[in-house]
């Protein structure tokens, strides 16, 4: 599709929608691959009698088949021919190939470069990946597929740019919901309501009909099973994360994102060691990779290890290059100089201006920190607020380390109890 829309290859198409079958004749491929000027194309013949199984298997393998028809309403073609792309496609773009194009080709163009953008996940490249977005909604108002992946640029620019969570999840929401009124049964576009209905709207049984429907309509989806462990993981179904987690690891090996995500949904199900095990190695072989040293910085809290929080939020912040990360660690840094318990005292104030100025979700992260830090009367005073706003919380990594410190004090372990949230399965 990119090289019909860019390159000019003479791809034709039999009348039946999205799944209609494409073809090509052998002398017009043969004419189009004599007039390329670099190595990029590929070719072999395959022979006319009989389909070879690859055909069948396109959607697994990544490699794509372009054949020739032969006898389409009558018309007969002298053979059929295949050009097979070696080249392993980039994980944006794996996805971004199973997708029409805009039928303009620098539009086409211009959507898949923002692909590319966001799987890069850093804040230059999600910039550049919105601008571009923007720019083919805006030009091309009735193609589906970039407003759901504007959504989804929008969703990781909360994480991994400068943009505020309610800000971009309600540009998402906006660009998800446009998606589907263009093209109802748009498994992307569902993935992306489901992440919001989970973490902007608190809404977890909503989240995951969105999900599983996502599902239904991708089921090789890597970021689809990739998002929906890690809700599931946050919501305390542990097992049904680490079964997504790893359909996603299978779909997309090698992707950082989902191996820390997937350490991270071990660590929440009480698997200490094989969690830090595996972000252990992953500080090293993806030591740019800023989550790493957000989740590393949680299992030293947890630990009683405040210096090593402080380092690797530190790493966090750099890495992230965000000001208000970047003062939140000097301000650590300040505290971890005078004592370990000030800087106790400034997790704390922190983790509760955040809830009072509602820069927090909930009053989760608050519960966490009082706990680490063993103050049973702050714990009870943030818990019992909680109830009072009958909060429902997901955090099943933190809660767990709550409950587990504190599991001969039923009162804690009540109010604990009445966090949890409605079940996404």
């Amino acid at each position: 599709m990119r090289w019909a829309q860019t390159r000019g290859l003479p791809v034709r198409r039999i009348p039946g929608g999205k799944t209609a079958t494409v073809y090509a004749l052998r002398d017009e491929l043969d004419r189009w691959a004599s007039q390329q000027s670099d190595d990029e194309v590929t070719g072999s013949v395959v022979p006319a009698q009989g389909v070879p199984s690859a055909v069948k298997r396109a959607g697994r393998s990544r490699i794509l088949l372009i054949t020739a028809a032969v006898a389409v309403s009558g018309i007969a073609a002298a053979g059929v021919g295949a050009v097979l792309l070696a080249k392993q496609p980039d994980p944006a773009e794996a996805e971004a190939a199973t997708l029409p194009l805009p039928s303009d080709p620098a539009l086409a163009t211009l959507y898949l470069e923002a692909r590319d953008d966001w799987a890069v996940r850093t804040p230059d490249a999600l910039a550049r990946a919105i601008e571009a977005l923007e720019t083919v909604t805006r030009r091309d108002p009735g193609f589906a597929p970039a407003f759901s992946a504007l959504a989804d640029a929008y969703l990781l620019s909360r994480e991994f740019g400068a943009m505020p969570d309610a800000e971009a999840f309600e540009q998402a929401r906006t660009a998800a919901h446009a998606s589907l009124r263009l093209e109802p049964d748009l498994a992307s576009a569902h993935r992306s309501i489901g992440f919001i209905q989970y973490w902007a709207d608190n809404d977890p049984v909503a989240a995951g009909r969105s999900f599983r429907r996502a599902i239904e309509l991708s089921p090789n989806s890597a970021q689809t099973h990739f998002w929906y462990g890690n809700v599931l993981s946050d919501n305390g179904a542990h097992e049904a994360a680490l079964r997504e987690l790893n359909k996603a690891r299978l779909l997309e090996p090698g992707s950082v994102a989902i191996q820390t995500d997937l350490a991270w949904a071990k660590w929440a199900a009480g698997r200490q060691t094989a969690a830090r095990a595996a972000l252990d190695r992953l500080a090293v072989s993806a030591p740019t990779f800023p989550v790493v040293q957000d989740c590393l910085s949680i299992l030293y809290l947890a630990e009683g290890d405040v210096g090593g929080y402080v380092r690797a939020f530190a790493r966090y912040a750099a890495l992230r290059d965000d000001l208000a990360l970047r003062n939140k660690a000097a301000a650590l840094d300040a505290a971890w100089a005078d004592s370990p318990e000030a800087t106790r005292r400034l997790l704390l104030s922190t983790a509760l201006s955040d809830v009072e100025r509602g820069a927090a979700r909930n009053r989760s992260w608050a519960a966490f920190v009082a706990s680490t830090s063993g103050d049973r009367e702050a714990l009870l005073d943030i818990l019992t607020r909680a109830d009072r706003a009958q909060e429902r919380w997901g955090a099943a990594g933190t809660s767990g380390v709550i409950r587990r410190r504190w599991s001969r004090d039923p009162e804690i372990q009540r109010l604990l109890d009445r966090r949890r949230p409605h079940p996404v399965e």
